[in-house]
């Protein structure tokens, strides 16, 4: 039989294991999020473009365009993920990180053009 200071030196063991795999996973997230946006942005403005001899503001004009069908996809799979419970920090990482690569984007359109 286990006393009640074993118990409770246990429970708090697990709490900051669990505090710190959560962040892992938002951390994990927000590079996945961030990364999955960019690929799937410049995937999208080569197919609304097409071929390989654009000027980079047209290239990063159709990127940008391209932001307006990636950002929301991202967001689906990453409240879609945070829907379970075990992987709810992946997902709102996801979901942060693709808001981020977003902003970057358009950002980076605005200052090119």
């Amino acid at each position: 039989m286990t006393s009640y200071r074993t118990d409770r030196a246990r429970a708090a063991a697990s709490a900051a294991d669990s505090a710190v795999y959560g962040r892992r996973r938002f951390g994990s997230g927000f590079f996945l999020g961030l990364v999955l946006l960019v690929i799937l942005a410049f995937a999208l403005g080569f197919v609304l473009v097409g071929g390989f001899s654009e000027t980079l503001k047209v290239r990063l004009g159709a990127t940008s365009l391209s932001l307006l069908v990636a950002t929301p996809l991202t967001f689906v799979l990453g409240f879609f993920v945070g829907m379970f419970g075990k992987v709810r920090r992946l997902g709102m990482g996801i979901v942060v990180g693709a808001l981020v690569g977003t902003i970057v984007l358009a950002g980076l359109f605005l200052l090119i053009s």
